[in-house]
């Protein structure tokens, strides 16, 4: 009797692909291509040139596994473990929300911003509700001269981040703190700028995102409360008391809450310029606040 050759990577790949789009996943010769890969630990080049070999049996069960939790609605994120973000791979895990490229904007803004406003001078940065801790990292690794406050309720979301900073080498350039909005920080504290990517979607929204989201990611990072907005209200009231000479604001927002949360980062002071940026799909995403006459 002839054994069974065994399949080849073309042929787990194909079936992985075809397997995805019955399961409803938008992309699935990419996502499937992105696992292969993965799995394999090469590079696309590489995956190219290896369709025609025999796919490794020791890496079955593993390969099933992610096929079969892919194949429910999981964030291909969190089966890989990693997201990129800002030209950085960052490690992700249920207990922290996937960063986005639409909070790059963010990061641009920021960055663009302090340097208009107080070139190379050394600043300090709170990122309220840090989560894998994309934009405290970022910011940190783009200005090495900027001391940054990472603040998360979430312990697990703080590990999380904290191996991130270790990963891109700002460990020591982050002081990280477990509490809730800026309640642990005293008005005496100097702050130059405040950033945040905080929860905005309305509370009986949340059950109607896709799956993927509804079902895997964490509530803390999402619900915004009944109208989305709470986070900012709060936000905005502790930035009021702050009194700060020269500051930065900068909030990641809903396509629809640019008004509201730019009237309340005008309030914080009444030398605030304020304005709302846009992301590339013209909807509304950052809310910018800077109080300062060098600009």
């Amino acid at each position: 009797m002839f054994e069974p050759q065994p399949i080849r990577i073309r042929e787990a790949y194909q079936q992985a692909s075809s397997f995805l789009a019955q399961k409803g996943i938008d992309s699935p010769t990419f996502e499937a291509e992105l696992l292969m890969r993965r799995l394999l630990q090469i590079d696309r080049t590489h995956f190219f040139m290896k369709l025609d070999e025999p796919f490794p049996v020791e890496l079955q069960s593993r390969w099933d596994e992610w096929l079969q939790r892919r194949g429910v609605g999981e964030p291909i994120q969190y089966i890989l473990g990693d997201q990129e973000f800002f030209g950085r791979l960052f490690e992700v895990n249920p207990s922290v929300l996937i960063p986005r490229p639409e909070t790059e904007i963010l990061i641009e803004t920021v960055l663009t911003t302090a340097d208009q406003l107080w070139s190379q001078e050394p600043l300090h940065v709170v990122d309220v509700g840090t989560g894998s801790g994309a934009i405290a990292v970022t910011l940190a690794a783009e200005r090495p001269h900027w001391k940054v406050t990472a603040i998360d309720i979430s312990l697990s979301a703080l590990e999380i981040a904290q191996k991130n900073a270790t990963k891109h080498g700002v460990r020591e350039q982050i002081t990280w703190i477990h509490g809730e909005y800026l309640h642990p920080l005293s008005t005496n504290t100097p702050v130059d700028i405040c950033v945040s990517n905080p929860p905005y979607i309305p509370t009986d929204v949340v059950p109607t995102l896709e799956k993927q989201v509804a079902q895997y990611e964490p509530l803390l990072a999402l619900d915004g409360g009944v109208d989305g907005l709470e986070p900012y209200r709060v936000l905005t009231k502790q930035l009021a008391q702050w009194k700060a000479k020269k500051q930065l604001i900068c909030f990641e927002i809903g396509s629809e809450q640019g008004q509201a949360v730019s009237s309340w980062v005008s309030q914080i002071s009444l030398e605030m310029t304020v304005q709302v940026k846009q992301d590339l799909a013209g909807r509304d995403r950052v809310v910018v606040g800077y109080c300062n006459s060098n600009i």
